[in-house]
């Protein structure tokens, strides 16, 4: 009997040891603040969550410059889809001098008998027929051949052309910027600062906006260049458009006139003047691009028109 109750006893103390999970007095344990179980929730929030986002910060939108949206870089096309992949050359592209590839003969006028010109030498391309180029010996010349496009140098020239074009539309846009920047650099000083501020005469070029000239100065401007032209209520200055209208410019067109630009006092080459800008579009073998020119006008007449960027005459 007793080994009978002390096995009891045994089998009652093992059985509590394999279930002390379930036994209340077994399962009592010192908190611990360094358990996973027990990460409170301020911290658990501040944990990455691989399986969120990252949040999207806020950011300012870059912000753009009113300028160059006004004067942009064109969208320069290559040159092959300017000429048709080379089978839609445009008239103004001839004539070039080409130098020759290979041999190429000519045909006499009236077919009276041909010559050839040796690869190395120089000919005149006047046009171009199917997919050859019409070739002459010189510009006046009765004298005709034919030669594939790829047996001269005429796609390099071209191309070299096209080059040096982009180049120096870059250099009128980005003077175009300067004078910009120039004008408005006066429009946010004081009058009295931008009057004394443009009384330094060394400057080859600078511009005064009207708006910021006072009486006393725009009365001594009118007697040093003559009375401010006078501007319509659409922008319009009369004086530019006789000037237009009598020919003095074959590239404009009033009726192709996008914007008429405030009338302003302006040096040009050490040289006072009243200035007006007119924005349009001109084509020509590489593109059409929009086009910025303006009148310089004293005592009532327009004396020349430039294009604000180069400063070259305007055709």
């Amino acid at each position: 009997m007793k080994w009978f109750l002390l096995l009891a006893f045994i089998a009652l103390i093992v059985s509590g040891i394999l279930n002390k999970e379930k036994l209340p007095f077994w399962n009592k344990e010192t908190p611990s603040n360094n358990t996973s179980g027990n990460i409170s929730q301020e911290e658990n929030e501040g944990e990455p969550n691989g399986d969120e986002p990252d949040p999207i910060k806020n950011s300012e939108p870059d912000k753009t410059d009113p300028i160059e949206e006004k004067y942009p870089i064109p969208d320069f096309k290559p040159i092959e889809e300017l000429v048709g992949n080379w089978k839609k050359i445009p008239a103004s592209a001839f004539p070039r001098q080409v130098t020759l590839k290979a041999k190429a003969k000519y045909i006499f006028a009236g077919g009276a008998g041909s010559s050839t010109a040796p690869a190395g030498g120089k000919t005149f391309a006047i046009s171009l027929s199917g997919d050859k180029l019409v070739i002459t010996p010189n510009k006046q010349s009765n004298v005709r051949g034919t030669i594939s496009i790829d047996d001269t140098n005429y796609k390099e020239i071209l191309g070299d052309e096209y080059e040096k074009y982009k180049q120096r539309k870059k250099r009128e846009i980005y003077a175009q910027r300067e004078r910009a920047r120039s004008i408005a650099a006066t429009e946010v000083e004081t009058t009295q600062t931008t009057s004394s501020a443009n009384t330094n005469e060394s400057q080859s070029n600078r511009v005064t906006s009207i708006s910021r000239i006072s009486k006393e100065k725009l009365s001594d401007y009118e007697n040093e260049i003559g009375k401010m032209p006078e501007a319509e209520n659409d922008g319009r200055v009369p004086i530019m458009m006789r000037s237009i209208r009598s020919g003095d410019v074959s590239e404009i067109r009033l009726n192709e006139i996008s914007y008429w630009g405030p009338i302003r006092y302006e040096i040009v080459d050490n040289r006072a003047y009243w200035t007006a800008t007119v924005n349009y579009k001109t084509t020509s073998l590489f593109g059409t691009f929009p086009t910025e020119a303006m009148a310089l006008m004293r005592n009532g007449k327009v004396e020349n028109w430039l294009y604000t960027g180069s400063l070259e005459e305007v055709p």
